[in-house]
């Protein structure tokens, strides 16, 4: 595969936003409104509580850990839906946060004609039914039936959302917030995303997150010992490079690429293929491991839509390349360069 981008080129809009931290009233939001960011609420128990500005869905999540949001519009990753935002919540490598939109009333869990042993599980509402129903498409991995039929909703969020079941890689939950929105939380191996998950809802709603505090903060601790000493608070699994150069990276991985300015993301990996999501950097967004400014602009820019590559494929535009040489294990490398060297 050889998709041909350019950088992003003209910035429609430019808006010096101030970004100011302070206590007071925060105003609950409806679903389907908009803010110019999510906005946590006060520290309790040690944790803060993120609202999403566009949805009106919120979680809870440990004070010491920060929120990288990423827009895509993306149809490919989760079939039958479009991928519109991604939540990195806490370290690379940790808990991803899926946000998927599908006017069919229905999402699949891994991308068509992914790599076995994992199947695909795809959800859709049945209106005649009222009822979610789980149907396979391309088999299952276990042996069991693949028949279509009713789904399990057995388990839910301490609010009373459905989290439905997913046979995607590491701890994985799907969350319709309606029968056209869902949630994704899942994470890259090392954390527990079911935890987190258990304290979605929608804006307005109460959730005590007490009885999940410990549990999470024993998770932020756990990050908080990996990561470098110094004046930098840059997490093991973030990597710097100059291009040319190589890097390997486990899922929820970071590659910044300092000399083109620009970083991108494991966000998922099977056996025989990686998808990666490219940031482009400028004043409205700092590289992943550069402490954030007081004041940044935010600028309205054509995403770049994540890429998945197969082992030997090249991601090029006419400055840079992204080839993926290898998948060992848990562990991708790409090799990073002039197009023309990564063919």
């Amino acid at each position: 595969m050889k998709n041909q981008l350019g950088k992003v080129e003209t910035w429609a809009l430019v808006v010096l936003a101030l970004l100011i931290v302070g206590g007071g009233a925060y105003f609950l939001i409806r679903p389907r409104t908009s803010s110019p960011t999510g906005a946590p609420t006060a520290d309790t128990y040690g944790m803060i509580r993120y609202t999403d500005p566009d949805l009106g869905f919120a979680f809870w999540y440990p004070s010491s850990w920060q929120i990288l949001s990423t827009t895509t519009k993306d149809t490919a990753l989760f079939p039958g839906g479009t991928l519109v935002k991604t939540l990195q919540v806490g370290s690379p490598g940790g808990v991803m946060i899926y946000v998927v939109d599908s006017a069919a009333q229905t999402i699949t869990d891994e991308q068509n004609g992914h790599a076995s042993p994992i199947a695909q599980t795809k959800y859709f509402y049945s209106p005649a039914s009222g009822q979610w129903m789980v149907a396979y498409p391309e088999g299952t991995s276990s042996g069991t039936s693949g028949a279509t039929t009713t789904a399990d909703i057995s388990n839910a969020t301490m609010s009373g959302l459905i989290m439905l079941p997913s046979g995607r890689r590491f701890d994985t939950s799907i969350i319709p917030l309606s029968t056209t929105d869902f949630l994704v939380v899942g994470d890259g191996g090392g954390s527990n995303a079911g935890v987190l998950a258990k304290t979605v809802s929608l804006a307005g709603a109460s959730v005590d997150p007490s009885v999940l505090s410990a549990a999470l903060q024993a998770e932020a601790d756990a990050y908080a010992s990996t990561e470098p000493q110094g004046d930098l608070d840059v997490p093991s699994a973030i990597k710097e490079l100059d291009v040319p150069g190589s890097v390997s990276l486990r899922q929820g991985g970071i590659a910044e690429v300092r000399n083109e300015s620009f970083y991108f993301t494991l966000q998922d990996l099977s056996p025989s293929s990686a998808t990666i999501e490219i940031t482009p950097v400028g004043c409205w967004n700092s590289f992943p491991s550069d402490k954030p400014p007081r004041i940044r602009c935010m600028i309205a820019v054509v995403p770049i839509t994540p890429q998945t590559l197969s082992v030997g494929q090249t991601y090029s535009t006419p400055n840079y390349g992204i080839k993926l040489t290898e998948i060992s294990g848990d562990t991708a490398t790409f090799s990073v360069g002039a197009s023309s060297a990564v063919q």
